[in-house]
């Protein structure tokens, strides 16, 4: 990370399975390997206790050009499940973006509109909508 805690290219992956919101057909959501220090990042609190680690989800609309990223703390105690939002910054949100264009790009080769369209036209064709 950055010294202001930005995201750099190093610290984040975009995991190959993605997945089309079945609403709309505009949302893309992908898990985000975190390769960085949560704690520093978040105030987790996970360092150190292996029941403990942060699962990172992006939801990116390429249509509106948005993008959320919410944020789950697990632990293998019986407490429920934290989740959070986070803002990310422009350059973040820049950065996270183009790396799912790239991931989609390289399994697809196709851009993150047409890849939802492609998902939203199959889903309506195997349910026998069209």
């Amino acid at each position: 990370m950055k010294g202001n805690n930005e995201f750099e290219r190093n610290d984040i992956a975009i995991d190959r399975e993605m997945e089309v919101d079945c609403d709309i057909g505009q949302e893309i959501t992908v898990y985000i390997e975190t390769w960085f220090d949560a704690d520093k990042k978040f105030g987790t609190h996970t360092n150190g206790d292996d029941g403990s680690w942060v699962n990172m989800y992006g939801k990116y609309n390429p249509f509106a050009d948005t993008l959320r990223i919410e944020v789950e703390v697990d632990t293998d105690d019986d407490e429920p499940n934290k989740w959070f939002d986070y803002e990310p910054t422009t350059a973040e949100s820049q950065l996270i973006k183009s790396m799912i264009a790239e991931k989609i790009r390289e399994m697809h080769g196709q851009t993150p509109q047409e890849f939802c369209n492609d998902v939203l036209g199959e889903e309506m064709t195997i349910g026998g909508l069209l």
